[in-house]
């Protein structure tokens, strides 16, 4: 078989050995930063959760290193209370209630997209009802956690 390119002549097996690690980093490299701009980067909020994206490694407009999803909880002053029907903290905690129920659905029925919908279920209402409401924000089942999430 021809290659398209002469290859290179070293010296010594130990150059031989540096080029080809090196060929191997810029094509590890490459292909991180590839699905690192393919990564969606914009953050959720879903219930008293915000997901947002952190570059490990340089951060130079685009991200060379690994992106990871990390998540911030908040909003629970006076958890034990209920809070009021209507307001902003109701529909938190339902989307919040409604996005646990949807992360066992997916993981158990391997689901996509919002097909979850129709099994979860909140005060009487389904997550589809739910959905349809202007204030209500949930995911689809690609874009919930399937790993554990360190607090």
């Amino acid at each position: 078989m021809e290659l398209p390119f002469e290859r290179p002549e070293f010296e010594n097996d130990f150059k031989e050995n540096l080029f080809y690690l090196g060929i191997c980093f810029v094509l590890i490299s490459g292909m991180v930063t590839a699905n690192n701009i393919m990564t969606d980067t914009e953050g959720n909020s879903v219930g008293p959760t915000e997901v947002y994206y952190e570059c490990h490694g340089l951060d130079l407009g685009i991200c060379l290193g690994v992106e990871r999803p990390h998540h911030e909880t908040v909003g629970y002053d006076n958890f034990e209370e209920l809070p009021e029907e209507g307001s902003d903290e109701y529909y938190r905690r339902v989307e919040a209630e409604l996005m646990i129920q949807a992360y066992n659905i997916c993981e158990d029925q391997s689901l996509e997209g919002m097909d979850w919908l129709e099994e979860a279920e909140y005060e009487g209402q389904t997550g589809g009802e739910w959905y349809e409401m202007d204030e209500i924000n949930l995911l689809g089942c690609e874009e919930t956690f399937r790993f554990q999430v360190d607090e």
